[in-house]
């Protein structure tokens, strides 16, 4: 008869009416009591992303309006107001608890960006070009620093049995960020100018301030303590150096993460010509807004696909096929990419091969060159990890915007033998990884 009332109780429980609170629990991962705090992690990684794809576009249009030798500079401007943020933001972090840092750090982009939209809305042609500089490398920074500050935060908040539930879904927030800002550009783009964008992405960040304050409300007394510089210290980037230097696995995975950089801005850099040359008849703002449309449009598709390969085909490429091969795919992309820009320079072109490339680096090649310091100790992770996804990524940025305008000068066959000798090298360092990936993981 008890085991009957039990059955019983049992059905009833399974059959109690979904609340919209079980349900946001059931899809985020959360457990009832954690969920205003899961969601507003979620509201606030959509808010940061959503606000830096809307201005992203907008960098990207403001580069194209200028002369190659201009944009290289740029690219070079950037790597020096990296490091130099590094040193701030190390001195920062050792006199501040993490939860007065991150909020500075909010406060900081929000009047930042208020301040760029007001000069966006003001400025006049004698101050076009300083305004166009500070913005590009503004934005290209705030990228480096808002991803690691907002994963420094989410990881103390959670403990680890926690963030396997939730991480996912803070993931999804991310990505539903970047695809709602790329489309809002992609749409409006031509009709909005770029004092709106910037404005409404302020707004995005102050929303992301305001969940960032709820959510350090659960931060860990003893939170912060042990973190480092976002991005990794200038200290920090020394020893990881060493270490790529003394480590023939990790010297090889540097040079891969340059010959990306490298390439990938060399392809960006056609973007930037194509983009100039197609709206080159048209008055300077209205040119932008045309530029800034197609750069969103691109942005949105390389979301979307990133998303569905995901969802879909990631796993399965790198379970079946293995890490080399994933690896392999983004080089022979990009060798594509190079080559069918060269000789069909159209926007046409442009946006399906820039979506193609993206997607499948964001997508295939990115995780599975996470997978390779799954082998190498945590000391040898962290510093050289910190060194080669910030350092030398953005030096090789640096290194192709020169080259770029370089090997332009050396006529179309030059180019094409040394970009297609590069890709090619590019992808043989990708295979050489995965297998030296596969002989310390059966030797474990």
């Amino acid at each position: 008869m008890d085991g009957e009332q039990d059955q019983q109780a049992g059905t009833t429980r399974t059959q109690a009416p979904a609340t919209p609170i079980r349900l946001l629990s059931k899809f985020t991962g959360a457990e009832a009591r954690e969920l205003p705090l899961v969601l507003a992690s979620i509201l606030c990684a959509f808010c940061l992303f959503c606000g830096y794809s809307l201005a992203k576009p907008l960098r990207d249009a403001v580069a194209a309006g200028h002369e190659k030798e201009w944009v290289a500079s740029l690219l070079t401007g950037t790597l020096i107001a990296m490091l130099g943020a590094s040193v701030v933001v190390g001195v920062l972090v050792s006199r501040l608890s993490w939860r007065r840092f991150v909020l500075a750090a909010h406060a900081v982009w929000v009047l930042g960006a208020i301040g760029l939209a007001v000069w966006f809305k003001l400025h006049t042609a004698a101050s076009a070009k300083a305004l166009d500089s500070t913005f590009f490398i503004a934005v290209s920074v705030f990228n480096l620093l808002s991803l690691s500050i907002f994963w420094s935060t989410v990881t103390d908040i959670f403990a680890s049995d926690r963030a396997k539930a939730v991480f996912p879904a803070i993931g999804l927030g991310l990505t539903a960020g970047n695809i709602a800002g790329s489309w809002t550009v992609s749409t409006y783009g031509k009709q909005v100018d770029a004092s709106t964008l910037v404005f409404a992405s302020a707004a995005l960040l102050a929303v992301s301030g305001i969940c960032a304050a709820f959510m350090l409300r659960s931060l860990p007394a003893h939170a912060g303590k042990a973190h480092r510089t976002p991005g990794g210290s200038i200290t920090d980037a020394i020893e990881g150096l060493r270490l790529a230097l003394r480590s023939d696995y990790l010297g090889r995975l540097a040079f891969y993460v340059l010959l990306y950089s490298v390439t990938g801005t060399l392809v960006w850099m056609q973007q930037q010509a194509i983009l100039k040359a197609e709206f080159q008849s048209l008055a300077a703002d209205v040119a932008r807004q045309n530029r800034t449309a197609v750069s969103g449009t691109i942005d949105l598709y390389a979301n979307i696909l990133t998303a569905i390969l995901q969802l879909f085909i990631a796993g399965r490429i790198l379970r079946f096929v293995g890490v080399s091969a994933a690896l392999a795919l983004t080089p022979l992309t990009t060798l594509a990419a190079l080559l069918a820009l060269y000789f069909s320079p159209t926007v046409a072109m442009l946006i399906p091969v820039q979506v193609a490339r993206r997607g499948i680096h964001y997508a295939i090649d990115r995780p599975a060159r996470e997978v390779l310091y799954t082998v190498v100790s945590p000391q040898e992770r962290y510093k050289s990890k910190n060194l080669i996804d910030t350092f030398v990524y953005r030096f090789g940025d640096a290194v192709g915007g020169w080259s770029e305008a370089l090997v332009a000068k050396l006529g179309i066959v030059a180019s094409l033998a040394a970009f297609g000798t590069m890709c090619l090298g590019f992808a043989g360092i990708g295979v050489s990884l995965g297998q030296s990936l596969r002989k310390r993981e059966s030797t474990k």
